[in-house]
């Protein structure tokens, strides 16, 4: 016999309005639809539940990728800088090679110089560089001392540049007093006839200061420049007959008298070997020869010591 469930409905004031009659299936059925929605509907809310928390946590990590991306942006700023600095720091370091070259041209020593890219930059990472670098920590350690190294480098840089350039300009002052230092023969072969100091007049034959140094050769004989310097003589000088001064600068001059025929002007300015004149027999003189003086701040010294010759005695190899 199919069993059924009577429902007696009554109202609000408790008056009997309608009576219902369902089947065990039916109540059954609508238990169970009742249920099945419910366990829907329970699952739609926590579905929607995890949806919120998952947006919510999306939205969290969003946001520390924008933060990462931003640290990671500045770091490659950083990166860029140090580079840029970095890159300046090798152009200086080129400079200072090329200027060491230079100056070890100029003083004879032409062993090769190490080069620019032999030299190494070390000791900005720590021992603990190899753990992830997307430590904040180490990061700002790494950058750090990167930051203290290249300061360093910049400052070593700099002062080295400074004693280089005082260095170049101390060398090339030398190289100027060098240059203007006589330091050859005025002319090719001949004999000195008459050395510097005290000796017998050749016309008088009393003893008399002699300033120079006789060279006798050949009339027409020419006569070179024994160091640069400007010409601030040219004509006929008393006893000397015929000369030629030169100022080569730092107090000394050099004189070259007896000339026949005069090759520079005055004002002109003359490298060491250059042909000034022609050997005469102009002046006081009792034949073909040069007069050669050397003057330091206008006193006379010996001009033999400032040729060739006399220095390589004295310099045996």
């Amino acid at each position: 016999m199919d069993k059924r469930f009577t429902f007696l409905i009554y109202s609000k004031s408790g008056s009997f309005v309608r009576l219902k009659v369902f089947s065990k299936k039916f109540v059954i059925a609508s238990c169970t639809a009742c249920l099945l929605c419910a366990l829907l509907l329970g699952f739609v809310f926590c579905d929607y539940a995890y949806l919120k928390y998952t947006r919510s946590q999306t939205q969290h990590l969003k946001m520390e990728v924008a933060d990462l991306k931003a640290e990671i942006n500045d770091r490659d700023e950083q990166v860029k800088a140090f580079y840029t600095k970095i890159d300046s720091l090798q152009m200086k370091l080129i400079k200072l090679n090329q200027l060491e070259r230079q100056i070890r041209t100029f003083i004879g020593m032409n062993k090769a110089t190490q080069n620019i890219s032999d030299f190494g930059i070390g000791g900005i990472y720590s021992e603990d560089s190899g753990e992830k670098m997307s430590s904040t920590g180490i990061n700002n350690n790494v950058f750090q001392n990167m930051g203290n190294e290249v300061k360093r480098l910049d400052q070593k840089a700099g002062d080295q540049s400074e004693h280089f350039q005082a260095l170049w300009s101390t060398l090339r002052e030398i190289k100027k007093i060098q240059e203007a230092t006589p330091s050859i023969r005025p002319i090719e072969g001949g004999w000195i006839s008459s050395k510097f100091g005290f000796r017998k007049s050749p016309f008088t034959g009393k003893r008399e200061f002699h300033s120079g140094v006789d060279i006798a050769n050949h009339e027409g004989t020419p006569i070179h420049a024994s160091a640069n310097g400007t010409v601030t003589y040219v004509g006929h000088r008393g006893l000397l007959g015929n000369a030629v001064f030169i100022d080569h600068g730092f107090g000394i001059m050099t004189r070259y008298g007896h000339l026949k025929q005069f090759c520079v002007k005055k004002g002109q300015a003359v490298k060491r070997g250059d042909i000034i004149g022609k050997v005469g027999c102009t002046g006081r003189s009792t034949g073909p020869h040069l007069h050669y003086e050397v003057r330091l701040n206008d006193i006379p010294v010996n001009a033999e010591k400032y040729m060739s010759e006399y220095m390589a005695s004295k310099n045996p190899s």
